[in-house]
């Protein structure tokens, strides 16, 4: 907790906005240095203001450890209480096959085979992308896809040569750069709005999972003759509050947890910056959790779940987290009883994906 701590007035006076690395790998056990890891996560979340911390509960190759999912589930709730509008749980993802040099934070940590110091790049612009579908109102979807593979091209290309001449100037490796499509809340800088830019009233709808993966099959197409080295996730990003057209969906009706589940299998992010009301029970969590691993390892891909329970607020309240985090309105979740299922102890075995890697 003290180097925590020490890391973030550093970071701080150096103006830094975010620290990753405050992680874990617990996907098939844990060590006593883990578990006294998740167990000061409320405390340093709450005296901190840069560090973001990783759980890895789940890998394609050992299965999803159901006692780390409860444990960080609990964790989730308690870092919500002790942060102001359970902010703290912002800078906290649970996740599955994590890489190893992730540029988005929180996921973000210092990979096992990674140099000591390097730049690894992430882009966006999906404000760029939605030009080129608006302008394509009455194209057929090849004619669609190619636009959004030459347009992702050239954003990716920018991505590139502004690592490398960072990386230049820092005198450290140049790394990787991750083709994925992050959005922000500003408006015109929307994943959702490529979505509803190809002809759907608004994301969430019958076709929303079609249309994103067209956008991710056509960035990665055209992003991979980008770069000289992919890395990160390396998809395309849905953070619900970060994206203002995400959140207006979910506020009409039209997006919900489950359907995050399910575009998850053509994108990279899972369940992510979503508000859940503050009373949400911790069996609960944990069970939305034990789906998006269950998705991440079925599928062998990176996912996470970044939930935050907002203490005090109710389903269609709202929240505004400030700055890039963006607003949120408290979505509904199911509260049908799940404990006697997630309580169960153990690790789940790995699924068969895992003997087609041999």
């Amino acid at each position: 907790i003290e180097i925590a701590k020490l890391i973030d007035k550093i970071a701080v006076e150096d103006k830094v906005d975010f620290v990753g690395g405050y992680a874990a790998f617990v996907h098939k056990g844990e060590t006593k240095g883990d578990v006294v890891l998740m167990e000061s996560l409320p405390e340093v979340l709450a005296s901190t203001k840069t560090i973001n911390s990783m759980i890895n509960v789940a890998s394609t190759q050992t299965g999803i450890n159901m006692d780390a999912v409860r444990v960080m589930a609990k964790k989730i709730k308690e870092v919500s209480e002790v942060t102001e509008n359970g902010i703290g749980c912002t800078r906290l993802v649970v996740s599955a096959n994590t890489p190893e040099d992730n540029p988005f934070m929180p996921g973000g940590y210092h990979g096992f085979g990674e140099n000591e110091a390097s730049v690894n790049v992430a882009i966006s612009g999906p404000g760029v992308i939605e030009n080129v579908v608006r302008n394509l109102e009455a194209s057929d979807f090849r004619t669609l896809h190619e636009a959004i593979k030459r347009a992702a091209f050239k954003v990716t290309r920018l991505g590139e040569l502004v690592g490398r001449k960072v990386a230049e100037s820092l005198g450290v490796a140049f790394g990787s750069v991750d083709i994925s499509l992050a959005p922000s809340p500003k408006i015109g800088d929307s994943i959702a709005g490529v979505i509803e830019a190809m002809g759907l009233e608004s994301a969430g709808v019958h076709g929303t999972i079609l249309a994103l993966a067209i956008l991710t099959d056509a960035v990665k197409k055209g992003g991979a003759m980008a770069v000289s080295h992919i890395g990160g996730l390396s998809g395309a990003f849905i953070p619900v509050s970060e994206d203002s057209l995400m959140t207006e969906a979910f506020r009409r009706g039209s997006m919900s947890i489950e359907e995050l589940h399910a575009l998850s299998a053509v994108c990279n992010t899972g369940v992510d910056m979503v508000a859940i009301p503050g009373d949400t029970p911790v069996n609960i969590i944990a069970g939305i959790i034990a789906d998006e691993m269950a998705i991440a390892v079925t599928l062998d891909k990176s996912l996470g779940v970044r939930i935050i329970p907002v203490p005090g607020k109710k389903e269609g309240e709202e929240i505004d987290f400030g700055g890039l985090l963006g607003k949120a309105t408290i979505v509904k979740v199911r509260n049908l009883d799940n404990s006697k299922f997630v309580e169960r102890k153990g690790v789940v075995p790995p699924f068969v994906e895992r003997l087609r890697k041999g």
